[in-house]
């Protein structure tokens, strides 16, 4: 199955950004009415200008051709990828303006795939998928991306087929197998795809067409390591099964997962620290989590039954904000006291919402000291752009904002990571979001220190 992220419409006459520093990224009007705007943005929130962007048909797989000529001595000649983006059929430049924006022509009713490689470091890169709807809207369509870490994806393939290659659903990107059975992709964006298996055949016309002979789900920062991709048109004893009756893995890009509850099967040591299934007592108030805002802005928290259109309980949450120096956010103190969490993979969660800019998914440490009468509090936080449809997002340690850039008293994973009192989720600069299901990788529980 592919998690892509699918962007929601948004009529909106100007699109802003802001953060707490002199790095923040600025407002941009939306000049252009009847176009797709994508909006790219460093990990840190400011602008990406200048970056590449490449976009393709969701279902999308490299295109593989044979050699017309011998290439040169010592290069092999066989079977050679062929990748073009639609992005230069819809745009005379695709690339990014000094806004971190590329305006792009409504292509055909469809699922997209779009993918942005920074300009400064071609490690720097984020996915993102987008819907064109059947009716074109009157206005700017968004679809924000953002950057990061690029990670690296190896594996090993069982099948007795002498030609196979390893292709990325909706991307560029394809790798042949080696003689061994191993294939690597060296950098790839940090996000959910579908990896196929691919055996190239010959039609009628002498080309090569793809068939898919094997799949399987990438997920966001939990595989960074080997894999195995399985040839399903084989039988137990190595023989190929006839085409008529091979099964084939089908292209469910287009199913709607909104109303399942779970994640995807990890095989990574995981815990589901909220639900909202039982965030509330017998009287009805929320047990552990809290609202909290600075002195000109509002904060307002409730858990609500949303089988409409998601399993069970979520969390609601409303706030404004009228200033880049204000926030608002809710919380919840870690029981037991500071916990080490520093040997954790990933955090997931579901969400939508409409905030103005992002929200920020924060790790605090919070001291009291009472006969001083003072607090004192640390963070270490990311930033996350939300899709107003039900999204499931994730991020890793690497994400979380550098220490460098301190506003809003961020001081970096390092600084905070063995000692967690307190998790805030921030809601940016007004707005409201949902948020359901965080689950945390790479650990079994939150162990308090003391323990």
């Amino acid at each position: 199955m592919i998690w892509s992220r699918f962007i929601g419409l948004s009529a909106l006459a100007l699109l802003a950004a802001c953060s707490n520093d002199d790095k923040s990224v600025a407002a941009g009007s939306l000049e252009t009415e009847n176009s797709i705007a994508i909006r790219v943005t460093n990990a840190d929130g400011t602008v990406a200008a200048k970056a590449n962007v490449i976009i393709h048909e969701a279902d999308y797989l490299s295109e593989i051709h044979k050699a017309s000529t011998v290439q040169s001595e010592g290069s092999p000649s066989g079977d050679v990828i062929v990748s073009v983006d639609i992005a230069t059929n819809y745009t005379k430049t695709p690339v990014t303006d000094t806004n971190g924006i590329l305006y792009l022509d409504f292509p055909p009713t469809g699922q997209y795939m779009v993918e942005v490689i920074s300009a400064k470091d071609t490690d720097q890169k984020g996915a993102n998928a987008f819907e064109v709807p059947a009716e074109v809207p009157d206005s700017t369509m968004i679809v924000p991306v953002q950057l990061g870490n690029s990670i690296s994806v190896s594996g090993n393939v069982q099948t007795d087929k002498e030609n196979t290659w390893v292709m990325i659903r909706g991307m560029q990107y394809a790798a042949k197998v080696n003689p061994d059975g191993s294939f690597s992709f060296p950098s790839i964006p940090a996000s959910d795809f579908e990896i196929v298996l691919v055996y190239p055949t010959e039609n009628a016309k002498g080309t090569l067409e793809n068939v898919i002979i094997g799949s399987t789900t990438l997920h966001t920062g939990h595989d960074q390591k080997a894999m195995t991709l399985v040839d399903t048109t084989m039988t137990s004893s190595g023989k190929e099964v006839p085409p008529d009756t091979a099964t084939t893995p089908k292209d469910t890009a287009t199913v709607d997962t909104v109303k399942k509850d779970t994640v995807p099967e990890d095989t990574l040591v995981h815990f589901m620290f909220e639900d909202f299934e039982d965030a509330l007592d017998d009287e009805g108030s929320i047990k552990k989590w809290y609202t909290s805002h600075s002195d000109d802005a509002t904060a307002e928290l409730e858990i609500v039954n949303t089988d409409s259109d998601r399993k069970g309980f979520v969390a609601h949450f409303q706030c404004t904000n009228d200033s880049n120096y204000n926030w608002a956010l809710m919380g919840q103190y870690l029981e037991g006291g500071p916990i080490d969490m520093s040997a954790i993979d990933s955090v997931v969660f579901w969400a939508r919402g409409t905030v103005k800019n992002y929200i920020s998914f924060s790790f605090d440490i919070i001291q009291r000291d009472e006969e001083a009468n003072t607090t004192t509090s640390a963070k270490s936080w990311t930033h996350i752009v939300l899709s107003e449809k039900w999204t499931r997002y994730s991020f890793t340690p690497a994400d979380m904002i550098d220490a460098e850039n301190n506003s809003g008293g961020n001081v970096g994973w390092d600084a905070v990571k063995d000692g967690v009192t307190n998790i805030s989720i921030f809601g940016g600069a007004g707005g409201e979001f949902w948020i359901d299901d965080i689950e945390i990788f790479g650990l079994d529980k939150f162990t308090p220190k003391s323990e």
